[in-house]
């Protein structure tokens, strides 16, 4: 069995953030009469991102990080209009925040933090709050805006003329709801959910969104979010574009799951005769980890189940305790982004049998790592998995389909070549397609 495992140790760092130079940090304030030319970089940019936190880490806020590194990469001007600026960003320090009869606001006198960067401040406390204001103060910030600039949500945000799409909010408060056990757990949920000011917020920003006369395209992240706004929003004047994410094959690819195997598994305790099963979520109870948990009672002695994330394992410990399991279940708490490598090195199979996820980052880059997959129909990037050979897609996440799933896999050998997954950059290439077909749209609308 495996020893009480100590946590994975950091193999690196992301690399620093480009710095701005002394002439880019002028790049947005007003022009001031001179008899000289202005400046290149005074010209106003092209592309602004509008997104909640703007940080290094999470599922979207990760992406837009690394979209905005590949715009400014491949010389497209642009900026990140954000609620709030994640302490993980190198040199980045929040600005001070002054109070106005509205909300708290970045002070423009506080020292800049990027020269493409503006943080519009969030309302507090709670999420409603922090979603009204930032939905208001992007709304101002839209109407600042060159009027040739092409801006991109990436959150809440109604009015940008690109959107992209999680899915709407009322799929995920609907859906989600299969995860609970009974149906008093379910209904109470769904109760509560009702009361809740932020989800009725939600719901109203969305139909802003997708109605919005400005936007026109809506870049949805999985043929399952492309299927839940044509459900929902049947006339929103959009075109919907589906984009799957993309996976850092620098960071996730079979070479580093050759390199980091041994060690991956030697900071586990697992013994070549183990079979390591991994599951990897925030949210244990919306990613079905009670029903693996479960599952591994139908598997042989050798199938050892790995979990990493999420902050109340206590139940789940005890649940397996419950179920005679409880040695063969290794909870590893959170594990930083830059050990993920390591972590998918170790497994033989990977298990994500989510009751909701418009995609499912963990299953690309699993996948990108060559280690085989199961998961269900209700995660997204179940389309990157073709069934039998690099993985199991399920209808449901019940214990005795994901055992034999488990089982049927035995047979694929991890770190295999799948080929399934596209790199970010060739994802963000094809973003950079739709916003330079925005811009000629916007440019024949002004001509005519």
């Amino acid at each position: 069995m495996p020893d009480t495992p100590t946590a994975p140790t950091p193999e690196g760092t992301h690399p620093e953030a480009a710095q701005p130079d002394a002439a880019a940090s002028n790049a947005g304030q007003r022009e001031v009469p001179h008899p000289a030319p202005p400046h290149p970089e005074a010209i106003p940019p092209e592309v602004a991102l509008f997104i909640r936190t703007y940080s290094r880490y999470g599922g979207v806020e990760h992406f837009c990080h690394r979209f905005h590194e590949y715009l400014r990469a491949h010389g497209v001007p642009v900026r990140v209009l954000c609620g709030e600026m994640a302490p993980d960003v190198p040199g980045a320090k929040a600005p001070a925040l002054r109070q106005h009869g509205d909300g708290p606001q970045a002070d423009p006198d506080a020292a800049p933090l990027a020269v493409d960067i503006r943080v519009l401040g969030l309302w507090r406390p709670g999420r409603f709050m922090k979603n009204l204001g930032l939905h208001l103060a992007a709304t101002r910030a839209l109407r600042e805006l060159p009027p040739t600039t092409i801006s991109v949500s990436f959150g809440n945000m109604a009015g940008c003329h690109i959107h992209r799409s999680g899915g709407p909010h009322r799929d995920f408060m609907h859906n989600s709801l299969a995860a609970q056990r009974s149906s008093l757990r379910r209904f109470t949920k769904a109760l509560s959910r009702l009361l809740n000011p932020n989800n009725l917020l939600m719901t109203v920003l969305d139909r802003k969104i997708y109605n919005h006369p400005a936007t026109r395209r809506i870049i949805a992240i999985s043929q399952n979010v492309r299927a839940a706004v044509a459900r929902q929003f049947p006339h929103s004047p959009a075109t919907v574009v589906v984009i799957p994410n993309g996976v850092d094959t620098r960071r996730f690819n079979i070479r580093r799951f050759t390199d980091l195997r041994g060690e991956a598994r030697r900071l586990v305790g697992l013994r070549e005769k183990h079979r390591a099963i991994g599951f990897c979520s925030s949210n244990f109870e919306l990613k079905g980890l009670d029903r693996l948990i479960a599952a591994l009672a139908h598997l042989p002695e050798e199938y050892v189940l790995l979990v990493a994330g999420g902050r109340r394992s206590r139940k789940y410990a005890d649940y397996a305790t419950s179920l005679g399991v409880e040695k063969r279940v290794v909870f590893l708490g959170k594990v930083k982004a830059a050990d993920m490598p390591r972590f998918y090195a170790g497994l033989d199979v990977l298990c994500h049998p989510s009751f909701y996820d418009t995609f499912g980052n963990v299953v690309a880059e699993a996948q990108a790592m060559g280690v085989p997959t199961v998961t269900t129909r209700a995660t997204g990037a179940c389309d990157l998995i073709d069934d039998g050979r690099t993985g199991r897609v399920l209808d449901q996440p019940e214990p005795w389909a994901l055992a034999n799933a488990i089982f049927d896999l035995r047979e694929v050998a991890a770190g295999t070549d799948f080929g399934c997954v596209e790199d970010d950059e060739q994802v963000f290439a094809r973003y950079l397609e739709v916003i330079e077909a925005v811009r000629a749209e916007l440019a024949a609308d002004t001509r005519g």
